[in-house]
């Protein structure tokens, strides 16, 4: 009977409806076509891709299922027929609740690949771990695994594995390549089957394997605020820096600008490492910092003096020094007349005085015995200690003996003074572990 009720409503003069239900009585009131079920689904036409193109002025919204190519619900957009939901997922986890158009050779076991997509992966068959987003992303992939295409036609051409691409067309090119990494609209190989290659940027294109491309041939800077490291060779001008060179400059018409600081910025650099190079706008002179030892402070060490200062187990005696440059020191000495001997202990504080924080302490044996001499005396540091430019420091001789230290009582040093008066200093001298010397 409802076979028979159809066709006769086949037969009858077009009638209107303000709404249908099918399998409802009381369809929702803003469907002009309801169905309900939970037994049995909806099922719109059927056809080929050649029946589907051969339907004449189709309607916007016209809906469709193409069984053949590749097959899935198509919807007409008003000037082309758009398929919906193209989404593939199998096995894996996790697993996908809904799913069309399965590539028609995937075998049961290749597990977790995901594609969204007209063509993603319409290749594969058992290869694992694969993921595509995009209009034929990764639609060559078959049996390789670890791919990634997200953008319309990424690796749409490749076969190796491992690949990357993120943008329009990225790793279009890449066919047997494997490991690759291209990011950007049109980021690509210059070579099918590179190896390890890396291409950022729009367009950027790299030509060899293990090589990284930074940009297209429009990019003229690259700014980084931390450091460039390389195990290898860095070629400026170059792509093929000599082999036994870890920087190679090459131009024609341009030089090389070292960085150009005055002495106070130059001095105010923390630990230079020896064979450092820059340009002293001070001196006008290019300058590289050794290992050779400098006189950084001194208050006439090795010159006249014209008093002695009495060190003993009573007497203790410190002198204040100002530090001229950011530089580690080692060395310290002090100039000692007739008479002395025994050990003298010397220790470094932070600040005027003894009261602050003690930096280093050593000893040494000092020996003077000519009736007329007097002695340099050298305190070595058990390690190297940075100082800071303009802050001030302390030295404390102290000694369980007796020794007498060599002083100047016009006030020869101005950056300090003596514990013996405010215009005495004592002939002293402190030694950088490296300095900066004129190249030419």
């Amino acid at each position: 009977m409802k076979h028979l009720t159809l066709l006769l409503a086949a037969a009858l003069p077009t009638l209107g409806f303000a709404q249908v239900g099918v399998g409802t009585s009381s369809p929702d009131a803003s469907a002009a076509l309801e169905v309900s079920s939970t037994t049995k689904g909806f099922l719109p036409p059927r056809m080929t891709a050649t029946q589907r193109a051969a339907i004449a002025s189709p309607a916007t919204g016209m809906m469709v299922y193409q069984t053949d190519g590749t097959a899935g619900l198509y919807v007409y957009s008003g000037s082309a027929w758009v398929i919906q939901a193209d989404w593939y997922s199998n096995a894996g986890t996790p697993t996908s609740s809904f799913a069309l158009n399965t590539p028609s050779g995937v075998l049961s076991g290749a597990t977790a690949n995901y594609g969204i997509g007209a063509g993603a992966l319409n290749s594969l068959t058992n290869g694992d771990n694969n993921t595509a987003f995009g209009y034929d992303a990764a639609k060559a992939i078959s049996t390789n695994g670890n791919s990634t295409a997200i953008g319309y036609s990424a690796l749409s051409g490749a076969t190796g594995g491992g690949n990357t691409a993120l943008g329009r067309a990225a790793g279009s090119a890449v066919t047997s390549g494997t490991n690759n990494t291209l990011i950007g609209n049109q980021a690509d190989v210059a070579s099918n089957n590179l190896t390890n290659a890396t291409a950022i940027g729009n367009a950027a294109s790299v030509d060899a394997s293990n090589t990284i491309q930074l940009g297209n041939a429009s990019v003229t800077k690259v700014n980084t605020s931390g450091s460039i490291t390389t195990s290898g060779s860095i070629g400026i001008g170059t792509t093929s820096p000599g082999s036994n060179a870890a920087l190679e400059i090459l131009s024609t018409n341009k030089g090389l600008l070292l960085p150009r600081l005055t002495t106070a910025e130059q001095d105010a650099m923390q630990t230079p490492s020896e064979g450092l190079l820059v340009y002293n706008t001070s001196t006008k002179k290019v300058q590289v910092y050794t290992a050779t030892e400098a006189m950084s402070v001194t208050s006439g060490l090795g010159g006249s003096y014209n008093g002695t200062a009495t060190l003993s187990s009573v007497l203790t005696r410190t002198q204040t020094f100002t530090s001229i440059n950011t530089q580690p020191i080692q060395k310290i000495q002090f100039e000692f007349t007739t008479g002395s001997s025994g050990t003298v202990n010397l220790t470094l504080f932070e600040g005027s005085g003894t009261g602050g924080t003690q930096i280093a302490t050593t000893s040494e044996s000092v020996s003077v015995s000519s009736p007329t001499a007097n002695s340099t005396v050298t305190f070595t540091l058990s390690a190297p200690v940075s100082l800071i430019a303009g802050n001030t420091y302390t030295l404390r001789l102290t000694t369980s003996s007796t020794a007498y230290l060599a002083c100047n009582t016009n006030n020869p040093y101005s950056g300090g003074t003596s514990s013996v008066g405010s215009a005495i200093d004592l002939l002293f001298g402190i030694l950088t572990t490296g300095s900066w010397s004129n190249l030419n």
